[in-house]
């Protein structure tokens, strides 16, 4: 790549970075209009700081999705709802499905889930029109019937229900490797944080699971590149999402605790990543004939 097509990438990044911030500002608008309550602030931290913080993690998130976006086979619209709901699920919902089980300060849910709705779509529609695929693929219907006609309807049923839960083993391997080094922050309910309620974790993980699944399916089934491109791409922009929000922008926490965390993050979208695509993915399934329209 030329340093000319590298600043105009970073260009568009920014871009789409700053879209992605404008729509948090509206989407905050409006959920406040409606009578949606904000959560509180974590003990230690700052609103002005924090909205700084998430303004600059924005070019990576558009870094994130714009590798998705490279490999996607659809029309502007689909490839822009499917970045959107990507976005919204992983980063917004998550991330408040997560507060819920962990934090003790978490009561802004529907207000965060609002705000984030609107930052997701400029976010997601920016991406979809700067990063344009390189070539266009197959339409839509052309595209859900080669994927799906690749296996007999009991072996997709059966894929899917395991893929609609696999993410919860995963959450539960790498927690409980990390365990070790972060319990003491929980246990003491330092920052905000405390234990998971026993009742609540299988709950909120099996809806987690499936919206993951749910919002990487149609990246699956759309993608036109190799599988090996798919896995780290998807398993990059998911790493992103997740990390951002619960990582890189809070600041107040400690590293010790950040770091750990930060590696079981990676650990687990990566993991999922490649059992979506043993799962789902057919040999060659990746890799659809490519034309223009």
């Amino acid at each position: 790549m030329s340093f000319k097509r590298l600043l105009i990438n970073l260009g568009k990044l920014l871009l789409c970075g700053i879209a992605f911030f404008v729509g948090i500002e509206i989407g905050g608008m409006a959920a406040s209009l409606v009578g949606l309550q904000q959560a509180p602030m974590a003990p230690g931290a700052d609103r002005n700081l924090l909205r700084l913080y998430s303004l600059l993690s924005t070019p990576l998130l558009a870094l994130a999705l714009a590798l998705v976006a490279r490999g996607l086979s659809a029309a502007f619209i689909t490839r822009s709802l499917i970045l959107w709901f990507l976005t919204w699920i992983v980063y917004a919902v998550n991330d408040q499905l997560e507060g819920l089980l962990v934090s003790t300060y978490s009561t802004g849910f529907w207000f965060a889930v609002v705000e984030s709705l609107v930052a997701s779509l400029l976010g997601g529609v920016a991406v979809a029109f700067l990063f344009p695929p390189a070539e266009e693929g197959k339409e839509l219907v052309v595209t859900l019937r080669t994927f799906f006609a690749r296996r007999g309807i009991w072996a997709w049923l059966w894929r899917l229900v395991i893929a609609g839960v696999v993410f919860m083993p995963i959450y539960f391997v790498f927690g409980l490797l990390v365990l070790p080094f972060v319990r003491e922050y929980y246990q003491q309910e330092m920052y905000g944080l405390k234990e998971p309620a026993a009742d609540q974790i299988l709950t909120i993980l099996f809806v987690r699971s499936v919206l993951f699944l749910l919002a990487c399916l149609p990246i699956l089934i759309t993608w036109q590149a190799s599988r090996r491109s798919l896995f780290i791409r998807l398993g990059f922009a998911l790493f992103v999402l997740v990390g951002v929000p619960s990582i890189l922008t809070a600041y107040w926490l400690p590293v010790g605790l950040r770091l750990p965390h930060a590696l079981e993050i990676l650990a687990d979208e990566f993991v999922y990543v490649g059992v979506l695509i043993a799962l789902l993915v057919k040999g060659g399934a990746a890799t659809m004939p490519r034309r223009r329209t």
